[in-house]
């Protein structure tokens, strides 16, 4: 499965916690941006690896000129539909933010604020400058740096397996950015915040969610599926359903390429 295809069938999770609405940790993201001066009346606001446009949306919300960008047409899709209510000036193009150049046309005009949240399009010090180059102030990335789901890990102990983490190497990743940003020229700040994240689901919607996350390559996804299942049937409530949780450190990092940094 290449890098397209995963998250096209990725799209669909995405969309689902796009429907939830917007939660205290995508409020406080929104509120540090205009906060910190990279939101402003006018702003052109560029989003590398957009998903399906939750971010989008909530800029459009706020009147911001917004351009959305994702190798994966399931999530651009999706996006065009999120956004399709909005009559202030958006944008969705088709991209692999690492085979391009930086001077395609959609990229021409600059951007005041360039985001990529939770996204591997923007990894290293290549893209960094790329991102840097088509952006006239702020740059700002979020990565996980820390993730604990300890219902799922209960489940799969309970179907006698041991929990296998959801990513590697968090960390390594967070301060792997953090130096591109300075092999780039920029001088990066950083801020960690905490994002938890629950949720209920069906005994079934359990199971289709362990077999779609974390056993999307099994030989025999309808075995695992039962086993998930009967497991997750088994710790429900008198309502039938189990919570889900997800709990994380998320790191920021952002840096301004014309003006001094923030004091």
């Amino acid at each position: 499965m290449n890098e397209t295809e995963k998250w096209d069938r990725a799209a669909g999770n995405y969309q689902e916690v796009f429907l939830l609405g917007p939660n205290e940790y995508n409020a406080s993201l929104l509120f540090f941006w205009k906060d910190n001066g990279m939101l402003f009346p006018g702003a052109r606001v560029l989003d590398i690896g957009c998903g399906v446009g939750k971010y989008g949306v909530y800029l459009a919300e706020m009147g911001y000129d917004v351009t959305l960008t994702d190798i994966s047409g399931e999530m651009l899709r999706r996006a065009r539909e999120n956004m399709a209510r909005f009559r202030t000036h958006w944008t969705v193009y088709p991209c692999d933010f690492h085979r391009a150049t930086g001077k395609e046309l959609v990229f021409a005009e600059g951007f005041d604020l360039s985001i990529s949240t939770m996204s591997p399009a923007v990894c290293d010090e290549a893209t960094v400058r790329k991102m840097s180059g088509m952006t006239r102030g702020w740059c700002f990335l979020a990565r996980f740096f820390d993730w604990k789901q300890p219902f799922r890990d209960r489940l799969m102990r309970d179907m006698g397996l041991e929990p296998v983490p959801s990513f590697h190497d968090l960390r390594e990743e967070g301060s792997s950015l953090i130096r591109a940003v300075c092999n780039a020229g920029y001088v990066p700040h950083v801020k960690f915040t905490d994002y938890r994240w629950s949720g209920r689901r069906t005994s079934e919607q359990m199971a289709e969610y362990m077999v779609k996350n974390c056993f999307a390559d099994a030989d025999d996804p309808a075995a695992v599926y039962e086993s998930a299942r009967r497991a997750a049937a088994g710790r429900a409530g008198d309502d039938g359903t189990v919570c889900d949780e997800i709990i994380t450190n998320v790191i920021w990092i952002w840096w301004n390429t014309k003006m001094d940094p923030l004091p």
